[in-house]
């Protein structure tokens, strides 16, 4: 599946003085990676580490790496991992797609409880009873009740 990822470059703060740590030294977005953002990252960073400006040169930096469906990674060495370290940053990978999906469900369902309490005029004992398979009453009173997760 492929995913926009957008990463940033960091270098420590005194090799880059005029824009501190907060300002990545590099950053860029992929909108055609088929890989993932761990790998991302360690080729970033690879290539970095070969064409850096010479006030980068022999400092450490560091490249994080966010999709649009979830993945995150932080990569401080561009060292291609494989077997287990692979399947690894796989599965890590694929449980933070599952976690976004899941929260983006989540105010997904708690917006069409409020929505069918408001205006199909259900009551919260109805409403709590429809979603009792995914979600336990006091969770679903805390939705209902305050307009939060």
């Amino acid at each position: 599946m492929d995913s926009t990822f957008a990463y940033e470059l960091r270098v420590p703060a005194a090799a880059n003085a005029d824009e501190g740590w907060a300002e990545p030294a590099h950053k860029g977005e992929m909108t055609t990676w088929g890989g993932t953002a761990h790998d991302l990252g360690r080729l970033v960073l690879q290539r970095w580490h070969e064409k850096a400006p010479e006030k980068y040169q022999g400092l450490p930096a560091i490249v994080e790496v966010h999709s649009d469906d979830g993945r995150h990674a932080e990569i401080n060495n561009y060292t291609p991992v494989n077997g287990p370290t692979l399947a690894l940053e796989c599965a890590i990978e694929e449980a933070q797609v599952a976690d976004l999906a899941h929260d983006v469900k989540r105010q997904e369902l708690a917006e069409a409880m409020r929505d069918a309490r408001e205006f199909d005029g259900l009551s919260d004992r109805n409403i709590e009873h429809r979603v009792r398979f995914v979600l336990v009453p006091n969770e679903a009173r805390k939705i209902l009740g305050d307009g939060k997760e």
